[in-house]
């Protein structure tokens, strides 16, 4: 039965430890106690591994704030603390075995010298402050006897899968269970069954095995790849149980409502940057989203932005990076047709590809609809940007445009746009009939020469068959005194006054008067 001295040591385990840390159940009057030590582990602490078989294998060096917690089976005797030492297992997944002996030994020690009082606390004060000293690991942890066993076992696995899977000495490689969860299964957290070496050649140790020392891992696990989820895992929760003030609105959150980024680590609350993200993915600005910190150029991860925004905005952010990825790769391009714009990869020296979303085969050149050996059509903007890059191209440049789009289709698209390109700027077009009309010389009053309309060079409106010159001598029209406007005078030409008087009674009558022409002669 327990004792009052028992029960107190509970009470007092629950005041300092958490739920987490510290479990307990009774069973017909017998206590049975869970501890979880979790490791103090000094600034920039780290592990260290390599394959121990290759020799020149360089050491991988892996920083961690965390290690995975010891935990620490525990059934008090009816007699404890005045007479019996508890009975416990101590289970480990990341130290040897013979390492996890010497702590089990170090408890006795300990209860030893404390024998008659409550032990309970002084083991977990121990294994969490003074267990990196004790073992000499507090400098760093070397796990190259697990990660080689590992690779040795993961070879074997390997070699198995290639042979025949009717095999049977193939079908797996057998793990013995060595895990806290087996010892609790046989013994209700202890294992007192006396273990054999006999048969196993290379077991010829001096010392038995002290069943109460358990490594609680797998031996088909990667204890690289364990020991970096859990550090990742347990920095997460950490991150939680604190509060941390925004860098953005400068508001004090918890770590809950906040996100970290990484490795800059610099804190900011989930509001602010749920915007950020959002104002980001809209502007299409979806590469490198860096930590808003200035100067900072630590990356946004997927998965925090996956968290921090709607999921319709994630599936626009997940496109979008992706469009704007494949646009990087010069062996990708995206089908032309605009309900398409599905990725295609191109072969090297290949002119042609065929979408294999919608079977559209088309020019990589021009991006039409494939047309074999005949030159690409081009627009007029894409003429008028080739000819400019014609023309200014070296030699080596110009020889691969000819080879592109031949020498000849080049020359004749060179004059044409050069000859378009002076009718554009010397003439006008008729607004009748859009004919290209040029003035050499004379007043603003044009005439087509194809469909003889009347117009203003200057402002190109249609001008009044009957009395064209009306629009410029009314002064409500914006080209009120303006016939003349943009001539070139000469000084050798003299106009006789018969004609400059003529053209001053035509400019300055009214059309009434058209009579008086023909009563004059003129």
């Amino acid at each position: 039965m327990a004792t009052e001295q028992q029960r107190d040591e509970i009470v007092a385990l629950e005041s300092i430890f958490n739920n987490e840390e510290f479990s307990y159940s009774e069973n017909n009057g017998q206590y049975y106690y869970t501890l979880k030590i979790f490791i103090s582990l000094p600034t920039d602490y780290f592990f260290t591994y390599k394959d121990t078989r290759n020799p020149n294998e360089p050491v991988e060096k892996v920083s961690i704030s965390h290690l995975p917690p010891l935990s620490l089976f525990i059934t008090l005797p009816n007699d404890y603390p005045s007479i019996s030492p508890p009975e416990f297992t101590l289970c480990c997944s990341w130290l040897r075995y013979y390492l996890v002996k010497m702590l089990c030994k170090k408890l006795d020690d300990l209860w030893s010298d404390n024998r008659g009082q409550e032990i309970l606390y002084i083991w977990a004060a121990f294994l969490k402050n003074e267990i990196l000293e004790f073992l000499s690991i507090e400098n760093g942890l070397n796990i190259e006897y697990a990660y080689t066993c590992y690779k040795i076992r993961l070879e074997k696995n390997q070699d198995c899968n290639v042979q025949s899977n009717s095999s049977k000495s193939c079908l797996s490689v057998q793990i013995a269970d060595n895990s806290c969860m087996g010892a609790m299964k046989n013994k209700k957290y202890l294992s007192k069954q006396k273990v054999s070496y006999k048969k196993n050649p290379r077991n010829k140790m001096k010392d038995t095995r002290d069943p109460r020392a358990i490594i609680d891992r797998p031996m088909n696990q990667n204890p690289v790849q364990m020991l970096n989820d859990y550090n990742e895992k347990r920095t997460e929760i950490e991150f939680k149980k604190n509060f941390y003030t925004c860098k953005i609105c400068f508001a004090d959150k918890s770590g809950e409502s906040c996100t970290q980024f990484k490795p800059c680590l610099h804190v900011f609350c989930k509001e602010c940057i749920s915007g950020y993200f959002e104002v980001k993915i809209k502007d299409g600005a979806v590469q490198n989203i860096n930590c808003p910190e200035e100067k900072c150029t630590s990356e946004a991860l997927n998965g925090q932005i996956k968290d921090l925004v709607s999921p319709e905005l994630f599936s626009k952010y997940d496109s979008t990076l992706l469009s704007a990825t494949l646009a990087t790769m010069l062996d990708i391009v995206h089908c032309p047709r605009r309900q398409c714009q599905y990725p295609v990869s191109k072969e090297p020296n290949e002119k042609m590809a065929r979408c294999p979303a919608c079977s559209y085969v088309f020019c990589l050149l021009c991006r039409m609809v494939y047309h074999g050996i005949e030159p690409c059509k081009l627009s007029s903007a894409s003429k008028q940007e080739l000819v400019n890059t014609y023309s200014e191209a070296s030699e080596e440049v110009k020889l691969q445009l000819e080879k592109r789009y031949g020498k000849q289709q080049l020359t004749i698209l060179v004059q044409n746009t050069m000859s378009e390109n002076w009718i554009h700027n010397n003439s006008h077009n008729c607004p009748q009939c859009n004919a290209a009309i040029e003035k050499s010389d004379g007043c603003n009053k044009m005439t087509c020469g194809r469909c003889n309309t009347f117009f203003c060079w200057t402002c190109g409106v249609r001008l009044d068959h009957k009395n064209p010159y009306l629009h410029y001598r009314s002064p409500d029209s914006k080209c009120f005194n303006k016939l003349y406007l943009g001539l070139v005078d000469e000084e050798d030409d003299d106009y006789d006054d018969e004609d400059e008087a003529f053209f001053d009674y035509v400019y300055y009558s009214d059309s009434d008067d058209e009579d008086f022409l023909i009563d004059h002669g003129h």
